[in-house]
C-alpha cells in the first residue's frame, strides 16, 4: 500500500521518512523532559502532599498549564499557594487517580481494546480539575497523565492540535463511537484517536515505531515551521 493510496482513502497524509527519522533523534528539551519522566516514575502516587505539589506545580509550570483556581478566564482569586496546598493536593490524594493509573500500568501498549480506559482516566482527572478550578483543564491533565504513563497519554494543547490538521482532518469511522461517549471529554477523545489513527498507520506503512514523545516531537517540528 502506498502512502498516496493511504492519504486518499482516509483523508491522512502521513509524514515523511524525514521527518520520522528526526522526531526520533536527540531533541534540544529532551534533558529536561527526562527529569520530569523520572520524578513521575520515582514517585508515582499521589499520598503526600508535598510530592503532589511539586509535580502539579512542576509539570503545569513547565508545560504553560498551571492549575489556577478562577472563577471565569478572567478573574483570579484567592492566594495560589493556599488554593495548591489546601485545596489541589488534597483533591490529588482523595481521588481515584493513583488506583486508575495503577491499572493502566499493566497495559503493554495502546490498542484499539484499550483506548476507552485510558481515556476515560484524562476524562476524570479533568473532571476533578473543573471542580476546583471551574476551568476546563484537559491540556495539563494530558500533559501530567503523559509524565507518569508515556506510553499510553498524547500530549494536547493547541499547538499540537493545529499541527496535527496538516496529516489528517477526520477521525476514523471506526474509532468515533469514542468520542461520543459521556466518560470521555470529546475534544481530547478526537484528538487522542487521530493521534493513534496516524500513528499506527505511519508505523505500519514505514516499519517503524514511535513513542507517543516522539510523535509529539514530530507535531512540535511541524508547528514550529507553521
Amino acid at each position: 500500500m502506498v502512502v498516496s493510496t493511504i492519504a486518499t482513502t482516509n483523508k491522512m497524509k502521513l509524514p515523511t521518512l524525514e521527518q520520522i527519522n528526526k522526531c526520533k533523534g536527540e531533541q534540544p528539551w529532551q534533558f529536561g523532559n527526562e527529569i520530569l519522566y523520572k520524578m513521575c516514575r520515582e514517585k508515582f502516587q499521589h499520598d503526600r502532599h508535598d510530592v503532589v505539589l511539586g509535580k502539579v506545580l512542576i509539570i503545569g509550570r513547565t508545560y504553560a498549564a498551571a492549575v489556577e483556581r478562577r472563577k471565569n478566564k478572567s478573574e483570579t482569586v484567592g492566594n495560589g499557594d493556599d488554593f495548591y496546598i489546601n485545596t489541589v493536593a488534597p483533591a490529588f490524594i482523595k481521588s481515584n487517580l493513583d488506583r486508575q493509573l495503577a491499572e493502566l500500568s499493566q497495559l503493554k501498549k495502546l490498542n484499539a481494546d484499550n483506548l476507552q480506559r485510558v481515556l476515560e482516566v484524562h476524562y476524570s482527572l479533568t473532571k476533578m480539575l473543573f471542580e476546583i478550578t471551574k476551568l476546563n483543564k484537559r491540556s495539563f491533565s494530558s500533559k501530567y497523565l503523559h509524565f507518569h504513563l508515556p506510553d499510553l497519554f498524547f500530549i494536547y494543547d493547541s499547538r499540537v492540535v493545529n499541527a496535527l490538521r496538516d496529516f489528517v482532518s477526520d477521525v476514523p469511522k471506526t474509532l468515533k463511537p469514542l468520542t461520543k461517549l459521556k466518560t470521555v471529554d470529546a475534544e481530547y477523545a478526537k484528538y487522542f484517536c487521530k493521534c493513534f489513527n496516524l500513528k499506527t498507520k505511519t508505523e505500519n506503512q514505514f516499519n517503524t515505531t514511535l513513542t507517543a514523545r516522539q510523535f509529539d516531537n514530530l507535531l512540535i517540528e511541524v508547528a514550529n515551521k507553521k
